[in-house]
């Protein structure tokens, strides 16, 4: 993957405004500030999953929004500001990584922790193939205690006083999930002044947190920045009104049309979901994203399309997500994706091959450039060894063979380092990887037939979280923070334990609330659809599967050679990361949105150049700003009133698509 040089990167000028003293300490101000709003940040992702599934995630944006404002206020009534530019940066950067460690993981593996064994004594399947192969400080084993929490109707207090009930499985997923988090964060802190300084990547997605973190900068000024506020704020707020009213006719935005209702003939039915929708905010993204990864993201979506007839043409069902899932099948999109994402990863490396020479001169003597204002590479690396030996030390404790672990972790540790530096360089508005993990590859490779069910069960279940969604890797956050620092000159080694404490009290304040939902709600029986995937993959013995390895191989060698023509072919419009993004689910819901924004890009660029596109830039932050100040509000309503509201998400409060 190619380095953006610094006269291409069209954030560069933002980025540099207003740099302060190298080594600034961090306030404490600023750090209880963050950590009190932290919580709300938190609760909000456990109720509100479809808020949390973006790049771009709605509550830290809405959070730094209001502290904006009330910072502004208070310095029009003071003239003096409560909060600086880096205190806004720390704020930022705590309720983002912290709430990003709390959404989607939460979602992915709380549901586990009770059905097994609460449901155990109605469900044979539970009883001799899933709990005797739980451990009981990750999974209850028994229905002891949690007829309230099946039963629900209760309040967070009460959550409080029932936490002692689940004080054993918080420490031991608060110690699995952190561990494999700071492991990304000694590598982000390893990398950062490759990614952040040498390499200059663009980190598109900071666009509009960083306009929030300057309240002089220039661009609040402008009226194409208001003006799009002001048109997107009506829009969807005609929009609550007509979900609340139904009297009051929409303005579609999001879902308007499904292309796939008109293709009613085999093969073209077997194409999948294919939507029509703008998504305002997530395509106001797309203004800041490279115009080859736009272009790239949206031929390789429909490559993937006519793949998935292709396949059917020859006798293979397929659906929205195409074959396979969690087992290989074809068309193999899974594996095709791991190709690509290795693919992606050995770019990276070979590109960083100078640099890491010189970071592992680092580790041996000690010295790092930067001095005591950044986290040594020395004690960095000292993090990563122990907090991976930590991660592979879980999974050896619930009795996986410690070669296993050790594959299975560096695979995942390879396609996240990868996710991080994808979003760096290109930001792109969403990487929904679904079903994608490093369990596909090694069945691909090695097959099931030598592992145990035991092994299998334990496996799928300690580590889901590394196969379900990658929506809100932590990663690419953890990585965004520690720019927004360098950006404003934050002392690094105090953002570096800044956001690990972040990390920490994300996950644990996430647990707890999460926990406290199902309090509220009830707990189903949510199990089902795991032991589904742990009996085909043990009661049906899986050798190596060649056709897999094949598509793997294929996929890794085209990233290659688009990579190699990259090199030496300027301005060459296929990106490999769009292969790599677009053959996932994630891409469907805004491939017309990107599309649009492409062309609007292809003219303003063509006919009004560098200032177009700065007014356009304007009004992209306009939209995502009106937009999340009606999701804020949306919010707010359905915190305090637990009713159903509009959203400017994808999934909506009642339904897929509403």
């Amino acid at each position: 993957m190619q380095p953006v040089p610094v006269e291409q990167d069209p954030n560069r000028s933002m980025f540099e405004e207003g740099e302060e003293t190298p080594g600034k300490p961090i306030r404490a101000r600023a750090i209880l500030a963050a950590f009190l709003l932290l919580p709300f940040g938190n609760y909000w992702a456990a109720e509100m999953i479809s808020s949390v599934i973006f790049s771009l995630m709605i509550p830290p944006i809405a959070i730094l929004m209001v502290v904006a404002l009330v910072n502004a206020i208070g310095h029009k009534a003071t003239r003096r500001w409560m909060f600086n530019t880096a205190d806004m940066v720390v704020i930022f950067s705590v309720l983002f990584v912290g709430v990003a460690i709390a959404a989607e993981w939460m979602s992915v593996i709380t549901p586990y922790w009770h059905s097994f064994g609460y449901y155990g004594p109605r469900n044979e399947t539970y009883r001799v193939s899933i709990l005797p192969y739980l451990t009981d400080w990750l999974f209850f084993k028994t229905p002891d205690g949690l007829d309230d929490y099946a039963l629900g109707g209760f309040g967070l207090w009460y959550t409080v006083s029932q936490l002692w009930l689940w004080s054993k499985l918080i420490v031991g997923w608060t110690a699995l999930l952190c561990s494999a988090a700071i492991a990304m964060l000694c590598i982000n802190s390893l990398m950062r002044d490759l990614w952040t300084r040498r390499e200059r990547l663009a980190f598109p997605i900071l666009q509009v947190p960083m306009v929030l973190c300057r309240p002089e900068s220039p661009i609040w000024k402008s009226r194409y920045l208001w003006g799009a506020f002001a048109v997107m704020f009506i829009i969807d707020s005609v929009n609550a009104l007509s979900y609340f009213y139904p009297s009051i006719p929409p303005i579609k935005v999001r879902f308007v049309a499904r292309l796939n209702e008109y293709l009613t003939t085999p093969p073209w039915n077997q194409i999948g979901w294919i939507p029509v929708g703008v998504f305002p905010f997530l395509s106001a993204i797309g203004v800041f994203v490279p115009n080859d990864l736009l272009f790239s993201c949206i031929l390789f979506y429909f490559v993937r399309k006519f793949m998935q007839v292709g396949t059917a043409a020859m006798g293979y069902e397929q659906g929205v997500f195409g074959g396979g899932g969690l087992v290989p099948q074809p068309p193999y999109f899974s594996e095709q994706s791991w190709g690509a994402f290795l693919g992606l990863f050995v770019s990276i490396t070979w590109a960083s091959r100078a640099y890491l020479r010189d970071l592992w001169g680092q580790i041996k003597s000690g010295q790092s450039p930067g001095g005591w204002r950044v986290m040594s590479a020395r004690w960095a690396f000292i993090g990563l060894i122990l907090s991976l030996a930590t991660l592979v030390g879980i999974g050896v404790a619930v009795g996986l063979p410690w070669w296993l672990v050790t594959i299975y972790v560096s695979l995942y540790m390879m396609f996240s380092i990868v996710v991080a530096r994808l979003r760096a360089q290109l930001g792109a508005p969403i990487h929904e990887m679904a079903f994608m993990g490093p369990h596909q590859i090694m069945i691909a490779f090695t097959g099931t037939q030598n592992l145990t069910e035991g092994t299998i069960t334990r496996l799928m279940t300690t580590f889901h979280f590394m196969n379900r969604l990658h929506r809100t890797h932590p990663m690419p956050f953890q990585l965004e923070a520690i720019k927004m620092g360098e950006m404003v000159k934050i002392n690094q080694k105090g953002l570096f334990f800044v956001i690990l404490a972040a990390t920490v009290v994300g996950c644990v304040i996430g647990m707890v609330f999460n926990i406290g939902r199902v309090y509220h709600d009830g707990a189903g029986d949510l199990g089902g659809g795991m032991v589904g995937v742990i009996k085909q993959l043990s009661q049906n013995r899986y050798p190596p599967n060649l056709t897999a390895m094949s598509f793997f191989t294929g996929a890794f060698c085209f990233v290659m050679l688009l990579d190699f023509i990259r090199y030496r072919i300027p301005g060459f419009p296929v990106h490999p990361a769009g292969y790599a993004l677009s053959m996932n689910f994630g891409i469907d819901y805004i491939w017309f949105g990107l599309f649009v924004v492409l062309l609007i890009k292809l003219f303003v660029n063509r006919y009004y150049g560098l200032p177009g596109y700065e007014k356009l830039r304007a009004a992209a932050i306009g939209v995502i700003l009106g937009e999340i100040s009606v999701d804020l509000l949306m919010a707010i309503y359905h915190l305090s009133t637990d009713q159903a509201v509009y959203t400017i998400s994808i999934n909506g409060m009642l339904g897929w698509d509403q």
